[in-house]
């Protein structure tokens, strides 16, 4: 059942490649995919393990 149109609009971090976002609508579900750039992947955390 449709109601009508629906927007939204996000700001996107710095560390996304905008150009190259996917969506998919399936089974009432959006799935938004967002790569990140190859300088956001190179980022470590380290945890401490006691």
């Amino acid at each position: 059942r449709s109601y009508g149109s629906f927007i939204r609009a996000l700001d996107l971090p710095k560390e996304v490649q905008a150009e190259k976002a996917q969506a998919s609508f399936k089974d009432g579900v959006l799935e938004i995919r967002l790569p990140k750039t190859e300088e956001a992947k190179k980022k470590e955390i380290k945890v401490k393990v006691e």
